[in-house]
């Protein structure tokens, strides 16, 4: 039997935004099996597809270039243009000349076209201090006359080149804009936050003569803290030994950025970029549904139900989540049982009794402290030894 306890999340709405395109970016290093399944899955919702191909970061020896290895095979048949994106490393003294990155990127392009992926634009993603922007624009009209005339330049930019007299001009050299609004902060300040994210945007639309896109999170990420300082984890884990805290990014916060975007006239706003696509195993990405409930202007909600399985004598109790999005574990659940003889309990649950009452408790320093259970996952927390057992109301205090 199941029974309802709790529609645990208040909604949090926001309107369709029908004239907004959303594209998504694949972040992925090293492509694996479940890319064809989350492809298959976002067509409906994702127009285009931004995809990480290569980076050019420090190591302990110095600048060096690393391939990311798209699976073309798998992106021809997708129907949706895709963009190849270049990471280039903050911290970089000085950038490659635009000749040795295209000796770089010339290989990937002639890989995608000869597997016949629709590739239509090169983006650069580089998070140049805003003093770097006059320069970074030459070096950007020195990669144009490289590329071919097909396809498209577009770069990613930061909030705080807002600031710069040279902000604008990075248009004169860019095909295309994406102000990023996640991971902009201080890691002790947040992933994403919603009322900063709405006074870029005003600037942005009001200062940016080309075309604008807003990047928004779709992951969470962590802290680690080292001898060395602390270190943030986000889709590839880090080989560091440390305590990790979890820097979540809120879809409800993201919910009511969308409701205020979707209020606003601004022409020059032509979508938003997700980052990233969801894997079925990624830990740190938000569950697809969740993503698509955004896009498609869906109530965000977590619905927890407990489940009762009995098989001589014995009562399983699970959870699960049939809302859209991650529910936290409910601090208590109580039942009425008739000749219970005890049973046990996990992800931080202890049964406790009182008289013929039952309830389970979840210590709040306990292991599953920051648990979440995902749309469409089910948890067994306990199980129970009686004669009869069923749910008291309120099930959650």
């Amino acid at each position: 039997m199941a029974c309802l306890i709790a529609g645990c999340s208040p909604p949090a709405e926001v309107q369709p935004t029908p004239a907004f395109d959303h594209q998504v970016y694949i972040w992925q290093r090293v492509w694996r099996p479940a890319h064809a399944q989350a492809l298959q899955q976002s067509q409906p919702d994702f127009t285009q597809l931004r995809v990480l191909n290569l980076q050019f970061h420090l190591s302990n020896t110095g600048p060096v270039w690393t391939h990311a290895a798209p699976d073309w095979a798998l992106l021809a048949p997708d129907p949706r243009p895709v963009t190849l994106v270049l990471r280039l490393d903050g911290q970089l003294s000085q950038l490659p000349t635009a000749i040795e990155l295209w000796q770089q990127l010339q290989p990937q392009i002639a890989a995608a076209q000869q597997a016949q992926v629709k590739l239509q634009a090169i983006e650069i993603d580089y998070d140049a201090a805003r003093a770097a922007l006059a320069p970074y624009r030459q070096w950007l009209r020195a990669l144009r006359q490289q590329l071919p005339a097909s396809l498209s330049l577009q770069i990613t930019a930061l909030p705080d080149w807002l600031h710069s007299a040279d902000y604008p001009g990075l248009c004169q050299a860019a095909d295309q804009l994406t102000l990023q609004l996640h991971s902009v902060l201080s890691p002790a300040q947040g992933l994403f936050d919603s009322s900063k994210a709405k006074l870029w945007t005003q600037n942005a639309a009001a200062n940016t003569p080309c075309p604008l896109f807003l990047a928004l999170p779709a992951y969470h990420s962590a802290l680690i803290a080292t001898a060395d300082g602390d270190r943030v984890e986000s889709e590839t884990p880090l080989p560091l030994v440390g305590q990790r805290r979890a820097l979540l990014s809120r879809p409800e916060a993201v919910a009511d950025f969308l409701s205020w975007l979707q209020a606003q006239h601004l022409p020059k706003v032509q979508g938003i970029v997700w980052f990233r696509l969801p894997l079925p195993d990624d830990q740190r990405s938000w569950p697809l549904v969740t993503l698509q409930a955004l896009v498609r202007g869906e109530a965000l909600t977590a619905t927890l139900h407990t489940e009762l399985h009995q098989e001589q004598g014995r009562f399983d109790i699970a959870l699960n989540n049939s809302g859209n999005l991650s529910a936290e574990l409910p601090d208590k659940l109580s039942f009425r049982g008739l000749q219970c003889l005890g049973g046990d309990a996990q992800h931080g649950y202890q049964w406790h009794q009182q008289g013929a009452d039952w309830y389970l408790q979840r210590e709040p320093a306990g292991a599953a402290a920051a648990f979440e259970l995902a749309p469409a996952q089910r948890l067994t927390i306990a199980w129970l030894r009686c004669q009869q057992l069923e749910p008291i109301s309120p099930l959650v205090d």
